[in-house]
């Protein structure tokens, strides 16, 4: 069974780390207010603090794993929001204090190139993790009502993940489907593929975005999966949002076509199009928690408590 974090309290203390590139302080500070407004505590870590970078990374790897296992071992930090993505995530997963997170087990949220700190973090401490809007990245996304329902997830109050869903949710297999939530950004996902930091993923369900990739990344990203006999342990499959798509000048076919071929090779259950990754909107998805899929109504649905 996974561990679960202590709810999101009242005047709780989120910590806000930069384990992949520096945020836009501007953004961030206007994220920090949201969280402030909406009755948190919020702190920073060292290297944002310090405004400590080197080029794309917000700071050395070392001193970005630093951060990352100080906030955890903190007894004073509730929560731990990841400023923003970007790159760099995968270059601190061997400089993480797994045992640590286990002996103080915390909401971790962010998403992006943060999966792969996702996945490490299932694979050596079974935590259950958030993937959802960083304040140094996603302001429009916290100015929304929607927010709120997510913060009410995260304080134990709700178990509604799926909500303002205005678009069509297409099925490529119908059907429905339970196992444990992984991803989710495909690319960073590919990356970990035959490392020690992906997790087993015997039954999960996978869910997939990604941004500025084309349909033939995309492509490879499955293949490689099906390569690596990881495609058929996986219960069923919700896309969401590619974004920022390159334009090539050759004819390609779309990543829905892509995933479709795939999926249909398959036979599981896979939904496409739920608002998640970089697009104009965002859900709240717990990982490594027990979910159900389906094609009909409720398409997503939580099968557990996602926090103690």
């Amino acid at each position: 069974m996974a561990i679960k974090a202590p709810k999101l309290k009242d005047k709780a203390n989120i910590r806000i780390i930069a384990p992949a590139s520096p945020p836009d302080m501007k953004i961030l500070s206007a994220g920090i207010n949201i969280l402030k407004k909406a009755g948190y505590t919020v702190s920073l870590g060292d290297n944002l603090r310090r405004l400590v970078q080197r080029a794309d990374l917000a700071a050395p790897d070392k001193d970005r794993a630093d951060e990352f296992n100080a906030a955890f071992k903190d007894p004073s930090v509730d929560a731990i929001f990841c400023a923003r993505g970007g790159y760099g995530s995968t270059r601190i997963v061997p400089l993480i204090d797994y045992d640590v997170i286990k002996a103080n087990p915390k909401i971790f949220m962010g998403y992006s190139d943060i999966t792969s700190l996702h996945l490490a973090i299932h694979r050596f401490a079974n935590l259950i993790t958030f993937h959802g809007p960083m304040p140094g990245a996603d302001l429009d996304e916290m100015k929304k009502p929607s927010f709120l329902g997510f913060l009410k997830v995260l304080r134990g109050e709700s178990n509604d993940i799926v909500f303002n869903v205005d678009k069509i949710i297409k099925y490529v297999v119908p059907g429905f489907a339970e196992g444990v939530s992984e991803g989710t950004n495909i690319s960073t996902f590919a990356s970990l593929i035959g490392t020690d930091y992906m997790p087993d993923l015997k039954g999960k369900i996978g869910f997939f975005e990604d941004i500025a990739t084309t349909s033939s990344d995309v492509d490879r990203y499955l293949f490689r999966l099906k390569l690596g006999k990881i495609l058929d342990k996986f219960n069923g499959f919700v896309f969401g949002d590619f974004t920022d798509i390159p334009k090539s000048e050759e004819a390609l076919p779309t990543i829905e076509e892509i995933i479709q071929d795939y999926m249909l090779d398959l036979k599981k259950p896979s939904l496409y199009g739920l608002p998640f990754g970089h697009g104009d909107d965002q859900m709240l998805i717990p990982l490594n928690a027990k979910v159900r899929i389906s094609s009909d109504e409720p398409y997503l649905q939580l099968l557990e408590e996602v926090v103690n």
